[in-house]
């Protein structure tokens, strides 16, 4: 019976992904097998190893690298991409990550995390430049402000910025832990470790992509963190935007 095409291209897709799964006898066929099988393995496992050079030096460190590449295998086995875009693979890793996947060597408990932080890194750094961008300049009189295209908050229960190869922790943070990655006025992606207040300041302006008013944004931080004294609160308030604006995170709305 002659196969489909659904099934030749399965068989073939699967033979690319896992070569434990081709079996032919023409030495032809098995040689441009292997091109091709390099080929996108190669080109997987350059995306990823760039994308996440902190976890794939641990990795590395404690398996060497027939480790990574077991992980990237079976990443590339069993993860089904949405998207066609090569660009698109570090985020899609970091997804499989998060799934808490079994693999033959142990990962250790904070990799997830520190991949997202790794990606988050890399994603800052390629969003696409707006137009309506303007940072803040020393004479602007800002009373409303926003949070930039180009900065994100994320919350870990690691301090994944201090792991690296001389420092592994086996706990989390007593904490959890707030980061601010950012693209400043340079291009330079740099990121912030801010504590929880700020982080829910942060987190309300996110919520209001168009901004809010200083006002505005400071009767709601009252309203939602009522334990602290009022007076307290919004002088720790205007530092932080100062400093904010001043490092390219939050932007003046006109």
């Amino acid at each position: 019976m002659t196969q489909s095409f659904q099934t030749i291209q399965k068989t073939f897709v699967d033979a690319i992904k896992d070569p434990q799964t081709f079996c032919d006898t023409d030495a032809d066929h098995i040689r441009r097998m292997k091109i091709y099988q390099s080929l996108f393995f190669n080109n997987i496992d350059n995306f990823v190893s760039t994308g996440f050079p902190v976890l794939k030096s641990i990795v590395v460190k404690q398996y060497g690298e027939k480790g990574w590449e077991s992980i990237v295998r079976q990443f590339f086995i069993e993860h089904e991409c949405r998207s066609p875009y090569f660009a698109e693979i570090s985020k899609e890793f970091v997804e499989y990550l998060s799934t808490e996947p079994t693999f033959d060597i142990t990962l250790p408990d904070f990799a997830a995390e520190l991949a997202h932080y790794e990606w988050l890194e890399l994603d800052v750094s390629i969003r696409k430049n707006e137009d309506n961008v303007e940072f803040y300049q020393q004479e602007n009189n800002v009373t409303a402000i926003r949070v930039s295209p180009y900065a994100s908050l994320a919350a870990y229960h690691f301090e994944v910025h201090l792991i690296g190869e001389d420092y592994i922790p086996e706990q989390p943070a007593q904490e959890q832990q707030f980061y601010v990655v950012y693209r400043d006025r340079e291009f330079d992606v740099q990121f912030t470790h801010v504590n929880p207040v700020t982080a829910i300041l942060v987190n309300t302006l996110e919520q209001n992509e168009l901004g809010m008013a200083i006002e505005q944004l400071a009767e709601s931080l009252c309203q939602q963190l009522p334990q602290i004294p009022s007076n307290v609160l919004i002088n720790g308030m205007n530092q932080t935007l100062t400093e904010m604006l001043q490092k390219g995170i939050l932007l003046p709305v006109s």
